[in-house]
């Protein structure tokens, strides 16, 4: 009796044994039994660094991948709830932004002209002396506006295509390279025609930060044809600026990212007098975001 109570006792524990590695089996299949869920998203591979975070830190785990912008996620209805909450929070429809970059040309000229005589009269010889000033100032604008959702890159800009009959010097301002504007003008020429083409526009990616700021990435570039008259000749120049920069800005407000000025100066003198001008020219590069 006493050996058949041992074997049953015995029995009885291997059964328990069994019974409990098999529901400790079941349970894990369960965790592992995955399905497949297809959502869609605003962010698209944006969001796969935050939702496998998500995934790595579950205790049922699973994978994410993206396909024409939507997530396919492969893991338990439990993660699949909790990754459509943490979408709720971070994969919101892009707003629309219109940027506008405003670039001023003002030039300034000053001249002074003194001119000088002598007067010859019984009471000897007399010199008397006149000064003309005169002053020229001009501004002109160019305005770019382009509107576009935030984190989405846009771009506008114009060309015109001048007929020169001479060789022309390409004058840069400045220039700061960048993919969409890194080159220089170049001339065509069709026969013994020249034929010049300039650019004038922007390239921009806003990006909207929270308390109202923006952060831009702008590429801008201005072209002109630029005639100059000499004695025996005219020549023809393209004069360039460019700009490549980063910014973060508020929105709404007009700020002024960057300006380029020149100052030139020229003295001459004569029998008849003398003559001083001075000419400036700035470009101011202001940027608004609404």
């Amino acid at each position: 009796m006493t050996t058949n109570r041992r074997f049953f006792a015995v029995s009885s524990i291997v059964l328990a044994t069994t019974l409990t590695l098999c529901s400790l089996a079941q349970a894990a299949f369960s965790q592992k039994s995955y399905q497949t869920y297809v959502i869609d998203t605003y962010g698209g591979d944006a969001l796969l660094p935050s939702i496998r975070q998500q995934l790595n830190n579950s205790r049922d785990g699973g994978t994410v991948s993206t396909y024409q912008g939507k997530l396919v996620l492969q893991t338990s209805a439990a993660n699949y709830q909790a990754v459509q909450q943490l979408l709720a929070q971070i994969d919101t429809q892009p707003q629309p932004v219109l940027v506008a970059v405003r670039v001023g040309n003002t030039s300034h000229s000053q001249s002074n002209i003194r001119q000088g005589q002598m007067i010859i009269s019984n009471r000897g010889i007399q010199g008397a002396g006149i000064i003309n000033r005169s002053d020229n100032q001009q501004q002109n604008n160019s305005l770019y506006q382009v509107q576009t959702l935030s984190g989405s890159p846009a771009s506008i800009s114009t060309n015109t295509l001048y007929s020169l009959t001479q060789n022309y010097q390409a004058r840069v301002y400045q220039n700061n390279r960048y993919p969409s504007y890194n080159r220089s003008s170049a001339q065509i020429v069709i026969g013994q025609q020249i034929l010049l083409p300039t650019t004038q526009g922007i390239a921009v990616t806003p990006r909207l930060l929270s308390k109202g700021k923006v952060e831009v990435q702008l590429s801008q570039v201005e072209e002109k044809l630029v005639t100059s008259h000499s004695r025996y000749n005219q020549n023809n120049a393209i004069a360039s600026q460019r700009l490549n920069s980063t910014v973060i800005v508020p929105r709404g407000q007009w700020v002024t990212i960057g300006q380029v000025t020149q100052e030139n100066q020229d003295q001459s003198s004569g029998f008849a007098g003398n003559r001083r001008s001075m000419t400036s020219t700035s470009a101011p590069i202001q940027l608004l975001v609404q």
